[in-house]
C-alpha cells in the first residue's frame, strides 16, 4: 500500500518540478510563467536574505515577508511550499493544515488560483513521517528549496534536463543549497526527502539522516559483495535495498518488518509517567494556547543555550553552573532537576498536564526533545505533544490528591500518581498504561473490616474494635494510651496487622534520645574511597515506611510507634506535623529542601502512650489536634474483664483475675492502674509462677510508682496482703 502512495506522490512532486524548472509554467496557474529566474529571486530576496526571527507564526512572518511579491513569485511560493508539504503523512501535517497554508499563500494574488484536484488528491494520501524538522523549520525548508530554485534556473535548460535525469548530480547541486543564513544545516530533512520525490528509484523515502546511517550499518553485510560500505549512505542504501530485494523476491520497506527490528529494535520499556509543564507565565507571556495550536510544550532557561536531548544531570549541572555562576545550592538544583526531567526523564509515551488558570489540560509526550530557537530562545526547549484540547477539565473538579499535586509550582512537576485520574477525566483511559495506573493515589483505599474473629481471639468487643478502626481510617493517626500492661503495644500491632497485613506493617520504639534524623531523615556516615569516612543522607522508619505506600496507593500501610511519647515529639516530627493534618500539601524536608515530599492517605500511625511515663494531659495540643486517643483502663471497656474472659477461655483459675481488681481497688488510680496482662500467662496459674510474677512484675512497678507516697509498698501491695482480702485464696499447685 506505501508503495502505491509514494509512487502517487512521486508522480506529483515529479510534474510539478518537472514543469516548473524545465518549462518554467505552473502547474497551479496554467499559463502563468511562476518558474523564472526573477521570480525566485525575488523570493530569495525577500524570505532568505531577509530573515525575520520574530516569534510569530511561519504564515504571519510569511505574509509580512511575500505578500506584496509579484503574482509569479507567490505562486511560486505556493508550488514550493506544496512539495514541502506534499509526501507528509496525515500525523505531521493533516490534510486540511496543507491545504489551509497553501492557500493562504494563493490568496495572496491577484487571480483565482487553487492546486487541482489531482495534486491534492496526491498530498492527501501522504505517508512520510516527517517528524519534528518539518513542523518547526519550515522556514528553513522553505528557503532551501528557493535556494536550490534559483541554483537551477540560473543553468541553461540543457543543463537542467541533465541534472533531473542524474539523481547522483542532482544532489551534489542541492547540498550546496543547505547553508542557512546562520551557517547551519537546518532543511537535510527536506534534502532527503526531495531527494526521494524526484528519484524514487534512487534514494528511500527517510527524512531522517540518522535511520539512514542505523539502517545502512545494520544490513553492511549485504555490502560485502561490492566490497563493504563506501561512505555515501544513499548509493550503500541503494545496494542494500536491491540486494535485499533479491532476498525476499518483493520490495522492501525499512520501516516494516521483518527489516525495522533488524536496525531499529525495541528499546527497553520505562514505566511510563506523567508530568506537569506549565506555561502560563514565560516572561510575562501565556504561552499554553501556542502549545494547544501547534501541539508542542516547552521550558525556557533561555539563558542556557541549546542542550542535547538525552543529557546527564551531571552534564545539565555543568552548563547551569556556566549559565548561572551565582545560583545558591538549592537554585542550581532545582534548575538541573527540572531540566534533567524534561530533556532525559520524559519519555515518548509519557502524559502531560499543564495548568492555565482553572482549566487543565492533558496530552501525550509523542517525541524526543529538540531544540528550535526560530520563535525566539524561551520556547526554543521543545517536546513535540498530543494535546487533547476536546476535554479540557476544571481543576476544583478532581480530586483533593490531583489538585495538590497541580499546586506544584515548579516549571517541571510529577503527576505519575494522579495521572490516571486525569487522563481518565480527559476521556484518554487507553492512554493510561499500567504503571501509572498502579500508583495512582486517588484510587479508593480498601481498609478490611474488623471481623467477628479477631475480635474473640483478641477478647474485645467487635463494637469497640471497629470503631477504633473507623477512628483510625477517618483521622489516619491514633494513639492507644493507658498505664502498663493494658495490652496496647499488642493490640495496636493486632489492630495494624488486620487493617494493613503484616508486611505493610512496620513498629519502631520511641525512646527520649530519638530524633528527627532517626525517624524522618539524616545524614549517617558511611565507608568512602581509599579508607575515608564520608556522609549520606539515610531515610528513616517513616521516609521508608512513605515509599513503600507510594507503591501501593490502594492499600493501608500501618507505622506503629510504641512509646510515642517517650521522645521529644516536636523534634521528632519536625515538620511532618504539618503533613499530619494536610496529607493533601506537599513541603521540602530539612535535609531535602529541593524535592517536595507528601504524606500519602494510606500511611497510618498507631502510637501507644504510657500514662505512668506521661499524663495525656500534658500532650501538646498540636499532637492532641492530629492524633484521636482511645483509653485503654484495667477499669473501663474493652480492658475491664478482659483478664477474667481470658482465663475462662483457657480454663484456669480466677485467682489472678481477683488479685487484680483488689490491687487496682487499692491503688484508686487509673493511671497507675496495674493492666491484665502481666497475669494472661499460664505461669500465673500456679502458686508458685503467680509469686515470682508479682515479686519480680508488678511489685517493682508499684514500688517505683509509688516511691515517696506509700512507707511499704510490699506490705500494702505484697501478694501476701492481697490474699488476705475477703474471697481471693492462690490457686492450687497442679497434682
Amino acid at each position: 500500500m506505501d508503495g502505491e502512495r509514494h509512487a502517487a506522490v512521486c508522480a506529483a512532486a515529479r510534474k510539478v518540478f518537472e514543469t516548473g524548472i524545465l518549462a518554467g509554467g505552473s502547474s497551479f496557474a496554467p499559463g502563468l510563467d511562476a518558474w523564472t529566474l526573477p521570480a525566485a529571486r525575488e523570493l530569495l530576496h525577500r524570505f532568505v536574505e531577509n530573515y525575520d526571527g520574530s516569534s510569530d507564526e511561519f504564515l504571519v512572518k510569511l505574509k509580512r515577508q511575500i505578500s506584496a511579491a509579484s503574482d509569479g513569485a507567490l505562486v511560486l511560493a505556493a508550488e514550493l511550499l506544496y512539495l514541502n508539504l506534499l509526501p507528509l503523512n496525515a500525523g505531521t501535517v493533516g490534510p486540511e493544515r496543507k491545504s489551509e497554508i497553501i492557500g493562504t499563500v494563493l490568496s495572496w494574488t491577484s487571480r483565482e488560483t487553487a492546486v487541482p484536484a489531482d495534486l491534492a488528491e496526491a498530498a492527501s494520501n501522504a505517508s512520510i513521517k516527517g517528524g519534528q524538522a518539518f513542523l518547526n523549520y519550515r522556514w528553513a525548508q522553505f528557503a532551501f528549496l528557493i535556494r536550490v530554485t534559483v541554483r537551477l534556473l540560473e543553468l541553461p535548460a540543457p543543463e537542467r534536463e541533465r541534472l533531473l535525469d542524474d539523481p547522483w548530480a542532482f544532489r551534489d547541486l542541492a547540498r550546496e543549497a543547505l547553508t542557512d543564513h546562520d551557517g547551519k544545516y537546518r532543511a537535510r530533512s527536506q534534502l532527503h526527502v526531495l531527494l526521494f520525490l524526484l528519484f524514487p528509484d534512487a534514494y528511500e523515502p527517510i527524512a531522517s539522516e540518522r535511520h539512514k546511517h542505523l539502517i545502512r550499518d545494520a544490513f553492511a553485510d549485504r555490502l560485502a559483495e561490492t566490497g563493504g560500505p563506501t561512505g555515501d549512505v544513499d548509493r550503500d542504501l541503494a545496494a542494500v535495498r536491491a540486494r535485499l530485494e533479491r532476498e525476499s523476491g518483493g520490495p522492501v520497506g525499512f520501516y516494516a518488518e521483518p527489516w525495522r527490528s533488524v536496525w531499529h529494535p525495541p528499546e527497553k520499556s520505562r514505566p511510563q509517567r506523567g508530568w506537569l509543564v506549565r506555561g502560563a507565565n514565560v516572561q510575562g507571556v501565556n504561552v499554553i494556547p501556542r502549545w494547544l495550536e501547534e501541539g508542542f510544550c516547552s521550558v525556557a532557561w533561555a539563558e542556557a543555550g541549546e542542550i542535547p536531548a538525552g543529557a546527564s544531570r551531571e552534564e545539565i549541572g555543568s552548563i547551569v553552573d556556566r549559565t548561572y555562576p551565582d545560583a545558591v545550592n538549592e537554585s542550581r538544583y532545582a534548575h538541573v532537576l527540572q531540566l534533567s526531567r524534561f530533556l532525559t526523564e520524559m519519555q515518548p509515551g509519557d502524559l502531560v498536564a499543564t495548568v492555565d488558570g482553572d482549566t487543565v489540560y492533558v496530552g501525550k509526550i509523542t517525541g524526543e526533545a529538540f531544540y528550535d530557537d526560530e520563535d525566539g530562545r524561551d520556547l526554543a526547549r521543545r517536546r513535540p505533544v498530543d494535546w487533547n484540547t476536546a476535554r479540557p477539565l476544571n481543576r476544583r473538579r478532581l480530586s483533593e490528591a490531583a489538585q495538590a499535586r497541580l499546586r506544584d509550582r515548579r516549571t517541571v512537576g510529577d503527576l505519575t500518581r494522579v495521572m490516571a485520574e486525569l487522563a481518565t477525566e480527559a476521556d484518554m483511559p487507553g492512554e493510561v498504561g499500567h504503571e501509572v495506573k498502579a500508583v495512582d493515589e486517588t484510587q479508593p483505599l480498601a481498609i478490611p473490616e474488623i471481623t467477628k474473629t479477631l475480635a474473640d481471639d483478641l477478647l474485645m468487643p467487635l463494637d469497640w474494635l471497629r470503631e477504633t478502626a473507623g477512628l483510625l481510617a477517618a483521622k489516619r493517626q491514633l494513639i492507644l494510651y493507658g498505664p502498663p500492661g493494658t495490652g496496647k503495644t499488642f493490640l495496636a500491632t493486632r489492630l495494624a496487622e488486620a487493617l494493613a497485613g503484616p508486611e505493610r506493617t512496620d513498629l519502631i520504639q520511641f525512646h527520649p534520645s530519638y530524633g528527627y534524623e532517626d525517624f524522618v531523615e539524616g545524614f549517617r556516615p558511611r565507608p568512602g574511597a581509599n579508607g575515608t569516612i564520608g556522609f549520606e543522607l539515610v531515610p528513616g522508619p517513616f521516609k521508608r515506611a512513605v515509599e513503600a505506600a507510594e507503591a501501593e496507593p490502594g492499600k493501608p500501610f500501618v507505622l506503629v510507634i510504641d512509646e510515642i511519647n517517650r521522645a521529644d515529639l516536636a523534634k521528632v516530627f519536625g515538620e511532618l506535623y504539618f503533613l499530619l493534618e494536610y496529607r493533601d500539601r506537599e513541603i521540602g524536608l530539612q535535609y531535602s529542601p529541593h524535592e517536595k515530599f507528601k504524606l500519602p492517605g494510606n500511611v497510618f500511625v498507631i502510637g501507644t502512650m504510657n500514662t505512668v511515663d506521661r499524663s495525656v494531659a500534658l500532650v501538646d495540643a498540636a499532637m492532641r489536634r492530629r492524633f484521636a486517643f482511645r483509653a485503654l483502663a484495667p477499669d473501663r471497656p474493652p480492658v475491664d474483664g478482659l483478664l477474667r474472659r481470658w482465663l475462662e477461655r483457657e480454663k484456669l483459675p480466677e485467682t489472678p483475675a481477683l488479685l487484680l481488681e483488689e490491687v487496682n481497688r487499692r491503688l484508686s488510680d487509673p493511671d497507675r492502674a496495674i493492666g491484665p496482662s502481666y497475669l494472661m500467662t499460664r505461669r500465673a496459674a500456679t502458686r508458685r509462677g503467680l509469686e515470682r510474677v508479682w515479686a519480680t512484675e508488678i511489685l517493682p512497678l508499684l514500688e517505683d510508682q509509688l516511691y515517696g507516697k506509700v512507707g511499704d509498698v510490699e506490705e500494702q501491695y505484697g501478694l501476701a496482703a492481697l490474699l488476705d482480702a475477703p474471697g481471693i485464696g492462690l490457686p492450687r499447685e497442679p497434682s
